[in-house]
């Protein structure tokens, strides 16, 4: 908690005015109160985590099946206690991240079975035991941490506390992790805000790292009267937990739908497309999300679960292959972000069931007095060393395309850019920039 500054002040900036040789008012802004002191950058590789969830079974769990994670750009891996369930095989499987350089958060209901009895009991035995059985694991270089638990509601706080408490004391420099809830799983939580149980959990566990899942996909039946593509509340999920990460000092994590599903208390989602794909991995960079975790590499069993990945068949899908572009992607400038904080957003979208922010967007930012246009996001970032400042801009939707013209102060005259990914010098024209973004793209401007 000490960490953790009001909301409502982090949320606004201390800006003053200045005229320059050319007579023109300009912003100078003091973000004095924000970073700083952020670790992000857990596994001090200068990239963006890249993680996933469902390990391969039983048959499909070959070294082949890592070298293609690693080709793909995974990095992390959320063990799966449904699929690696002895020690044997936890120990095969970490072998394989040894080898392909992958990190790992070992899972095992040794652990999550031990945290449900140690809330009722308070018996100390059950954390032994597991400090005893991941110590058969912390040998291996591939060893991240544990994964506590997947979901917890509130009850189970103050156990998680201990188990994260006696972790971080035998195995310093690792993480004991936990995911959390969704906003619109609020009945599963045991608290009537998603902003107190997130506080909550931060001040129980003294988290390094604030991980959390949300799919925003929906399946759209257009003859339906009030058809929703994407859930409009993601947007302003993203915004609280921007805010509470970096108030916290660690980076935030989370997790992509690689899959349709459906289940019986949510809406039907829908298998993303290349764009929908884009437009979710984009709007969680653009919000400071430090690690992309993909829910998931391997399809479960479940006929509920469309393809994920890798098909039933132990292939590679499409979406494999649109991760992987993803991520080859993000690779020519991730090292930017990864050492900056997201300071705030910029935001419009006007249309129906558009997104919204969680706080009061920013108006302007660095060099940009503002952006004429709709439909779009920007994430402004700090660099945590140097202070310079870059944005970061994406459609608000994967199915379309934007024009935008940011306006400058007059003593701004070009500035470099990662358009798909590739370095570029844009150049003003009458103190603006004339930017366009398809779908399913995104754009980072680096100002000096």
């Amino acid at each position: 908690m000490a960490k953790r500054k009001h909301l409502f002040c982090k949320a606004l900036f201390f800006s003053v005015f200045l005229t320059g040789c050319a007579g023109e008012t300009q912003y100078i802004e003091d973000y004095s109160t924000y970073g700083g002191e952020a670790v992000y950058d857990v596994f001090d590789n200068g990239k963006i985590t890249k993680g996933i969830w469902v390990t391969p079974p039983d048959k499909y769990r070959t070294e082949d099946m890592f070298a293609k994670m690693a080709q793909c750009g995974i990095d992390m891996v959320n063990g799966f206690m449904y699929a690696e369930n002895t020690e044997e095989e936890i120990h095969t499987v970490m072998n394989y991240c040894d080898k392909y350089g992958i990190k790992y958060f070992v899972n095992s209901s040794i652990i999550t079975d031990g945290i449900a009895q140690y809330s009722k009991d308070q018996n100390p035995d059950h954390i032994t035991e597991a400090m005893e059985f991941l110590g058969k694991f912390s040998s291996h270089a591939s060893f991240a941490g544990v994964l506590l638990m997947d979901e917890p509601g509130g009850g189970l706080f103050p156990a998680l506390g201990a188990y994260a408490d006696a972790f971080h004391k035998r195995f310093p420099g690792k993480i004991a992790n936990v995911n959390l809830f969704p906003d619109y799983a609020l009945g599963g939580t045991g608290f009537s805000r998603y902003e107190d149980y997130i506080t909550h959990y931060l001040d129980a566990t003294k988290a390094k790292v604030l991980s959390y899942d949300s799919y925003p996909l929906f399946e759209v039946d257009t003859q339906s009267e009030n058809y929703i593509f994407e859930d409009e509340n993601y947007y302003a999920c993203l915004d609280l937990l921007r805010q509470l990460s970096l108030d916290e000092g660690v980076p935030l994590w989370s997790f992509i739908a690689t899959l349709g599903y459906t289940h019986p208390t949510e809406r039907t989602r829908r298998t993303p497309s290349r764009a929908d794909l884009r437009w979710t991995v984009f709007s969680n960079v653009a919000f400071g999300v430090k690690g992309l975790q993909y829910f998931c590499y391997c399809t479960p069993d479940q006929d509920s679960y469309g393809e994920a990945m890798i098909s039933r068949g132990g292939e590679p899908t499409e979406t494999y292959y649109f991760v992987k572009e993803v991520h080859e992607e993000i690779a020519n400038y991730e090292s930017i972000l990864m050492n900056s904080d997201c300071v705030g957003m910029m935001l419009k979208d006007y249309r129906r069931y558009g997104q919204s922010l969680h706080f009061t967007g920013l108006t302007h930012f660095g060099p940009i007095k503002g952006i004429e246009g709709d439909h779009y996001l920007a994430g402004c970032f700090i660099d945590k060393d140097s202070g310079k400042k870059s944005m970061y801009l994406t459609p608000t939707s994967p199915r379309e395309s934007i024009q935008l013209k940011l306006l400058t102060y007059s003593n701004i005259k070009s500035v470099s850019a990662y358009v798909k990914g590739e370095l570029v010098t844009l150049n003003a024209a009458d103190n603006a920039f004339d930017l366009a973004i398809d779908a399913g793209e995104s754009v980072l401007l680096c100002f000096e």
